[in-house]
């Protein structure tokens, strides 16, 4: 009697259907005008936290932490931009009641009661989501993004490209984090089953990266991580409408798949660091590969190919290179990563233990290349002389065109300044001047 009841229930006409909407609609917007407002009053506080990926990112590849206005307008129209988003997060539980209130509207009393149920757990997805975004997403993004110049690049972030950025990035993410909730939903709602989300999973993906080509920066790194959890979530939301045996296995193979292709793919398209940090006395400066700022060294910080590193007057370093070299910077030092296996010794002195490989490793020290496979050298740079001394193994030492080698327990001590020239022939001329001013000091004397 009660089910006959139900199914006899009269739904509301369109006309009300359109006025509840205008309705949830209007209450929506006000309450983001009014938490736009509250947001203005602390924009500084919010740009700080929308920042701090950002600011890690750029931390660990030694760059500045700055974002940057091409415009006087532009700050303010970003801060416009920044409010008004902060405004829609705070107001997200909100607008997500309207929502359910107004799809509650449309549903049989006995359907209404996975209103109750499903909209507070909506809230916590959109939660989940956001925090995905801002604590692995973005800053892998990010990185993949900063990383993938290379050297000799500076980039300029602006703070409206940041924050359009971020935003749009977390909120997509809230939303789509919710994807299993809605299927279900349909799913008891009795619209669809798990039969037709199966049916429909080819033409799901190809949505899903085209939706992620558009929410996402045009990099495929940041495509693939954000379009492998929308698939992941897709599947998950077929588990909990029909969680077999057979549904489990599936999707613990794509997770699995997921994550080991986002790993790949993050280690093929960012560049390789150069170095590992060991330890300092006192303060080690970094001047980056795509940077023009020395900035202090940090634990956190990666050194990558073009970057260099000095010391002050009371400060030393260690460091571990990637092949295994160990090199140790003494006081007042400075050196600059060029490639694998070759650094620069631009002043000071460095003690290397450098590991056998199949390329030997190479120093430039004052237009001298000091060559060396499986040893320990000690090379210091004065004003004029490059001291090469080999505490193991056998280096091979090029000066002014000239091959020299420097055995175990030796030292070669090599004179730079200037450009190799005929001394003979400046002494011809010394001698044919002096020859000269005789002749001409007794030609004056006789007159």
């Amino acid at each position: 009697m009660e089910e006959n009841k139900e199914i006899n229930e009269k739904r509301l006409p369109i006309s009300e259907h359109l006025e509840e909407l205008r309705s949830r609609i209007i209450n929506s917007i006000i309450v983001v005008v009014v938490l736009f407002f509250i947001s203005w009053f602390f924009k500084s506080r919010i740009l700080d936290i929308i920042k701090k990926p950002h600011s890690i990112t750029m931390e660990s590849l030694g760059l500045p932490q700055s974002l940057q206005v091409l415009s006087y307008q532009e700050g303010f129209y970003a801060y416009i931009k920044l409010c008004l988003m902060a405004a829609v997060f705070l107001a997200y539980p909100v607008i997500l009641y309207q929502i359910w209130k107004f799809v509650e509207a449309g549903l049989y009393k006995k359907e209404r009661r996975y209103v109750k149920i499903f909209a507070p757990v909506s809230f916590i997805a959109f939660i989940i989501g956001v925090l995905f975004g801002y604590f692995f997403l973005i800053p892998f993004g990010l990185q993949f993004l900063i990383k993938i110049l290379g050297g000799g690049i500076q980039p300029i972030i602006t703070m409206s490209q940041y924050i359009s950025l971020v935003t749009m990035l977390t909120l997509a993410l809230g939303i789509v984090f919710q994807l299993p909730l809605i299927m279900l939903f349909i799913s008891r709602i009795g619209m669809l089953k798990a039969e037709d989300f199966i049916k429909w999973r080819m033409y799901a993906i190809l949505i899903i990266f085209i939706l992620a080509a558009v929410i996402t920066p045009p990099d495929p790194f940041t495509q693939i991580m954000t379009a492998l959890p929308m698939i992941i979530l897709y599947e998950i939301g077929i588990l909990t409408i029909r969680p077999t045996k057979k549904a489990v296995t599936q999707f613990s193979l794509l997770l699995g798949s997921g994550i080991l292709l986002i790993y790949i793919a993050f280690l093929i398209f960012t560049l390789p660091t150069k170095a590992d940090f060991l330890n300092s006395t006192g303060v080690v400066n970094i001047l980056p590969d795509s940077g023009t700022n020395w900035q202090p060294l940090s634990s956190e910080s990666k050194i990558h190919n073009g970057a260099a590193l000095k010391t002050d007057n009371d400060s030393k370093a260690s460091f571990l290179l990637k092949d295994g070299t160990y090199v140790i910077m003494d006081v007042n030092t400075e050196i600059k990563f060029v490639k694998n296996r070759k650094l620069d010794l631009l002043n000071g002195q460095i003690l290397l233990s450098i590991k056998a490989d199949e390329k030997p490793f190479m120093i430039a020290a004052n237009n001298n290349i000091i060559t060396l496979n499986d040893g320990n050298v000690d090379i210091k740079i004065s004003r004029h002389i490059v001291f090469v001394t080999v505490t193991k193994g056998e280096a091979i030492v090029v000066s002014n065109g000239e091959e020299k080698k420097v055995f175990e327990g030796r030292r070669l001590r090599v004179v730079t300044g200037g450009n190799p020239t005929n001394v003979d022939s400046v002494i011809r001329w010394a001698k044919e001047m002096r020859k000269k001013l005789k002749e001409q000091n007794k030609r004056t004397l006789s007159l």
